[in-house]
C-alpha cells in the first residue's frame, strides 16, 4: 500500500509519475510488471491544497475534445447538481455534523478492448464545512495511467472543487484532497507525450536506468521503436494509440505543440450541449 501526502495537486500528479518512474518491487513502490504497463496498487495521496497547474494541450498533449469525451462518459448532469447541492449545504454546516456526501460517476459502457473490466472513476465524497473543517474532496478510482488520461481525471476533480468553491465561497486552493486509487499504471506507451519535453526523457537515453527501473525500461522500447519509426519516414500505424503517439513525436520534433489548455479553461460545458 501507498500512502503519501503532498502539498498541492500539482505536486501530487507529478510526484506520483516520478514515483512509478523510479520505482520497483524491491523498493516497494510498484507491484507489477507487465507486458503494458506498471502497477501501484492500493494507492491513497492526498494533498493539502487542490491548487493544479495543468496545462492539458502542453503536458499531455491532448486537445479539448478529450475532455468532453471524459466529461460525457463519467458525470451524469443530475448526479453532478444532487452532488453540488449536498455539497453546499454541508459546507454550510446545514447538515448535520460529520456529514458526508457522495457523486457515483456514470457508468461507462463496455467494450471488448475498452473499459472491459469496469469504470475507471468510480466517484466522489465531499465533506467539511467552511471555516470550521477543510473543505474535503476526495476521488475513488478503480485505475487511472497517472502520466496520461490521470492527469486529466485529477482536472476534473479540480474543475468539481471549483464548482463546489463558488457556492461556499472557498477556491480549489483551499480544499484538501484524497485520492483512493486501486491501481496506479504507468503506460508503456501513451506516457510518451507528456515526457517528450521534460527530462525523462535523458532518462530514457541512460542505459544503466534502464536496468535498474522497470518502467524507463519498458517506456524505452517504445521510445525506441518510435525514433526508429521516425527516422525510417513510417508515419502510419494501424493501432490508434500508438499512431497517436509517433503524430505527437513527429510534432514534437518538429516544436509544433498543441495550443495551451489549461484547468482555467476547462468546464461543465460538454453536459449542455447547445
Amino acid at each position: 500500500m501507498i500512502s503519501k501526502d503532498y502539498e498541492t495537486l500539482s505536486d501530487l500528479w507529478r510526484g506520483s509519475i516520478w514515483r512509478m518512474w523510479r520505482g520497483t518491487i524491491d523498493n516497494g513502490l510498484v507491484d507489477c510488471v507487465g507486458s503494458a504497463d506498471i502497477i501501484s496498487y492500493d494507492n491513497v495521496l492526498r494533498c493539502d491544497s487542490m491548487a493544479f497547474d495543468l496545462d492539458m494541450g502542453r503536458d499531455l498533449w491532448l486537445n479539448k475534445q478529450r475532455w468532453t469525451r471524459l466529461v460525457r462518459d463519467y458525470v451524469d448532469k443530475e448526479e453532478l447538481l444532487r452532488f453540488i447541492e449536498k455539497a453546499t449545504e454541508i459546507g454550510y454546516g446545514d447538515g448535520a455534523k460529520g456529514a458526508c456526501t457522495s457523486m457515483f460517476s456514470r457508468n461507462v459502457e463496455r467494450y471488448s478492448k475498452r473499459h472491459r473490466w469496469g469504470n475507471c472513476m468510480l466517484g466522489f465524497t465531499y465533506r467539511g464545512k467552511v471555516g470550521r473543517e477543510t473543505p474535503t474532496l476526495s476521488m475513488h478510482s478503480r485505475v487511472s495511467y497517472i502520466a496520461y488520461i490521470g492527469g486529466l481525471d485529477l482536472a476534473l476533480a479540480h474543475v468539481l472543487a471549483r464548482t463546489i468553491g463558488k457556492r461556499i465561497g472557498a477556491p480549489p486552493e483551499d480544499f484538501a484532497f484524497r485520492w483512493h486509487v486501486d491501481a496506479l499504471q504507468f503506460h508503456g506507451f501513451k506516457s510518451l507525450p507528456m515526457l517528450y519535453k521534460t527530462a525523462y526523457i535523458d532518462d530514457l537515453e541512460r542505459k544503466e536506468l534502464r536496468r535498474q527501473y522497470p518502467t524507463i525500461n519498458l517506456v524505452g522500447k517504445w521510445y525506441d521503436k518510435i525514433k526508429e519509426y521516425h527516422e525510417a519516414g513510417i508515419h502510419d500505424n494501424k493501432y490508434g494509440p500508438l499512431k497517436r503517439v509517433m503524430r505527437r513525436y513527429r510534432e514534437y520534433m518538429a516544436e509544433d505543440y498543441l495550443p495551451t489548455v489549461t484547468v482555467k479553461d476547462l468546464t461543465w460545458q460538454p453536459l449542455y450541449p447547445r
